[in-house]
């Protein structure tokens, strides 16, 4: 910030104007949402500008966006507010009870598998509770972009995350019917190299599988994609048309196999290698009720509900 943020001390309801406004791209919505005025949003913005003397919003016709001072307040107000909440429900009687917002964040598959079919039954369970879910392949930080609660396939540094394992499964490769009946079956990993293979953006246009040879030895191909996506759930929905053979976690590809819109492919070369998904918060807030009640919830929905696929 270019003034000294000691001499302007902010609203906190200021703050969440800001970043209400920021993540629904505009005022009016914003008020909806709180209930108030369209004027109440926009005159906290303007005392926060001014306060800072710094703009923090463009205003156009495609909604509101953060200039980069504005992103910056926001990020250390999303922490500031969830810091905030934490206090006053230490506080009240809502220390056991599970209320406020909680934002969660995973990749879309996750999401669209784990959390989604289960929403309905938490909010059930947690009428006072508010979900937030952020679906985005990349890892969030979670301090700096106000996250209570992450799913992730690897945790990172143990000592800044606080992680509790939801399920254990293996990744391996599938082909839409259709694609193998024009294409054929590849009977080797070799024969790779003259498939279409589709892949994550994020691998870059070359990209190296792992495999197990008949004498259970580490072997591994490197394939260029004909297709490469942004996301994994795009990378699914691309093999499930037809597009070509891709690698995807097994217990999101259960039920396209079970419905015969995709076949494992080259499953006796599979390379066996497990991998975990776990729920992650940080230490500030593991304590928090309604952290605590969420990752309970889907510990139980993906031991009970969702089919992690049995590790060979």
């Amino acid at each position: 910030m270019k003034k000294e943020p000691r001499s302007f001390l902010p609203d906190p309801a200021d703050l969440r104007w800001l970043v209400r406004s920021l993540d629904l791209r505009s005022f009016s919505a914003a008020a909806r949402e709180m209930d108030v005025a369209v004027s109440v949003v926009a005159r906290g913005v303007d005392r926060l500008e001014a306060g800072y003397g710094v703009r923090l919003l463009r205003r156009s016709t495609h909604g509101l966006s953060a200039t980069p001072e504005g992103a910056e307040l926001a990020q250390e107000a999303r922490a500031l507010l969830a810091q905030l909440e934490d206090i006053g429900a230490s506080l009240s009687d809502q220390r056991s009870r599970v209320a406020g917002t909680l934002r969660l964040a995973s990749s879309q598959e996750i999401c669209e598998a784990l959390v989604l079919p289960h929403l309905a039954d938490l909010q059930a369970r947690y009428p006072a509770l508010r979900v937030e879910l952020l679906a985005d392949d990349r890892v969030a930080d979670l301090v700096t972009e106000g996250i209570d609660v992450a799913l992730r396939t690897t945790v990172g540094l143990s000592d800044l995350v606080v992680a509790r394992a939801l399920g254990r499964f293996e990744r391996r490769l599938y082909a839409a019917p259709g694609y193998l009946e024009q294409h054929g079956t590849p009977a080797d990993p070799s024969d790779l190299q003259q498939h279409h293979t589709v892949t994550h953006t994020a691998q870059g246009l070359a990209m190296t599988w792992a495999f197990r040879n008949a004498q259970g030895k580490p072997l591994e191909v490197t394939v260029r994609s004909r297709l490469a996506a942004s996301s994994s759930a795009l990378v699914h929905h691309a093999l499930v048309g037809g597009a070509g053979i891709g690698m995807l976690s097994a217990p999101l590809a259960a039920a396209d196999v079970a419905q015969g819109r995709l076949v494992e492919v080259l499953a006796p070369f599979a390379s066996r290698t497990v991998h975990t998904l776990y729920a992650v918060s940080s230490p500030g807030r593991r304590n928090a009720a309604r952290v605590k009640a969420v990752i309970d919830f889907l510990v139980k929905a993906s031991k009970d509900r969702w089919a992690l696929a049995p590790v060979r």
